[in-house]
């Protein structure tokens, strides 16, 4: 049994019925996607439990599906080019998701830069001043 397997068993047994779809592509990436509400649980076990790396989060816009939030976690330090994203959807109106911050550091920036740049809401970020817009935005126009 490689490392993969024993990750994804202990992702199905957490997430249940909550670990929705699976698939690998051919460079050894696994993208699963599961509920958004249980970000922090799945960051606690891959970060904190199984020693992985979160290494990026993007956001896609799905248009009238909403966004698709993909959580990079990083295992190539325990087995050769071994990554895991898991991606999670957030309604188009009012996309609110729990920060992960406080488990994992290196999200701060990442979440930042999808609160200005795409209108995610990370609930209990630490520090959600923006990066790149300015303050007033977009509630009143800047000169």
């Amino acid at each position: 049994m490689g490392r993969m397997d024993e990750i994804r068993g202990q992702l199905k047994k957490l997430l249940k019925k909550d670990y929705m779809e699976e698939h690998c592509d051919h460079y050894n990436r696994f993208f699963i996607r599961s509920q958004p509400t249980r970000i922090k649980e799945i960051t606690q076990l891959l970060v904190k439990k199984l020693e992985g790396k979160l290494v990026a989060i993007s956001a896609n816009d799905e248009g009238i599906q909403g966004f698709d939030i993909v959580y990079h976690f990083d295992f190539s330090h325990q087995e050769q080019r071994l990554h895991i994203s898991m991606k999670v959807r957030l309604p188009r109106k009012n996309p609110v998701i729990d920060s992960i911050t406080n488990i994992a550091w290196s999200a701060n920036w990442a979440e930042r830069e999808l609160m200005d740049l795409m209108g995610i809401k990370f609930e209990g970020h630490p520090d959600p001043r923006k990066l790149f817009l300015p303050y007033a935005w977009p509630l009143e126009e800047v000169g």
